[in-house]
């Protein structure tokens, strides 16, 4: 149902892969899907898709119960709550975490959390020939190289902006999951506390320490989908948490859940999607 495939080289310092949800539901369904702190471009493709995105319980949304025209997920460290109902068909452009910055050629601080679509952006009318056309596709191959093609012209159009990428740093975050500090950090790339703090939320939309805290919620969680044998003691000793007790408040504040009912009752929702092997997937095996 769900499909992964790798950026192409104009891309690949923008984009970390497409995900393509493709199928049928036969009854209304409701997932929660834990916190991610990606932000993504959702593509409808062949008819709209009625489903729905919000973060949190109460947060942002798409505006419209039908997913029928290109939307913005920003970078988010609250969990999703999302719908499927009957046939499903669109494409998730999982940005790099500086990706979102990149795309709007705007800080996007402030605006995490937030869901909007292209045409709140005041980008539908680059994109509106690509929707048109993504109407008469079928295949999810055929849907990703026709939204690359589209991605690929706009990002080259565009002026580099900014005091330079801020994705060495966040790849340095990703490598240490359970160890860094934000002094260890400046310390490691010779820059100030402050400049660090500032360019990450320009940049992420999130501060540095509370992308160290989901950067290792992530990692525990997709260690648990890869592992659902291993106990939670030994997340905690492997992601250096102070004891179960501070493993189970990120667990509620990034899912909504305790670990426990969250994978027993919506781990199916996160295998579908395949947040272990795409987006923060590579966590792990960077780690090691």
């Amino acid at each position: 149902m769900v499909s992964i495939y790798a950026p192409n080289a104009v891309l690949a310092p923008f984009v970390e892969c497409y995900n393509v949800l493709s199928g049928y539901f036969e009854s209304r369904t409701h997932s929660i899907v834990s916190a991610r702190g990606v932000p993504m471009l959702m593509f409808p493709f062949n008819k709209p898709s009625l489903s729905s995105f919000k973060h949190g319980a109460e947060g942002s949304s798409y505006a419209k119960p039908i997913l029928d025209e290109p939307a913005l997920l920003t970078c988010s460290n609250t969990f999703g709550s999302c719908t499927f109902e009957g046939e499903i068909n669109f494409v998730m452009v999982l940005l790099k975490t500086t990706g979102a910055y990149h795309f709007l050629q705007s800080s996007v601080k402030g605006i995490s959390n937030t869901a909007y679509t292209f045409d709140h952006l005041g980008l539908y009318r680059y994109f509106e020939p690509l929707q048109d056309q993504l109407w008469s596709i079928q295949q999810p191959a055929e849907a990703v190289r026709l939204i690359q093609q589209y991605l690929s012209k706009y990002l080259e159009q565009k002026s580099k902006i900014g005091p330079g990428d801020f994705s060495p740093v966040m790849q340095y975050m990703l490598r240490h999951p359970a160890t860094l500090q934000v002094g260890d950090i400046a310390r490691k790339f010779k820059c100030s506390e402050r400049w660090i703090e500032k360019q990450c939320a320009i940049q992420t939309g999130l501060p540095p320490k509370s992308w160290l805290r989901l950067i290792r919620f992530r990692s525990a969680a997709n260690y648990w989908l890869r592992r659902p044998d291993a106990s939670w003691m030994e997340l905690v000793a492997n992601f250096q948490y102070n004891d179960q007790s501070h493993l189970i408040k990120d667990f509620h504040e990034f899912t909504g859940n305790s670990p426990v009912h969250h994978f027993a009752q919506h781990g199916h929702s996160e295998t579908m999607l395949k947040q272990h092997e795409a987006g923060l997937s590579g966590l792990i095996d960077r780690a090691a």
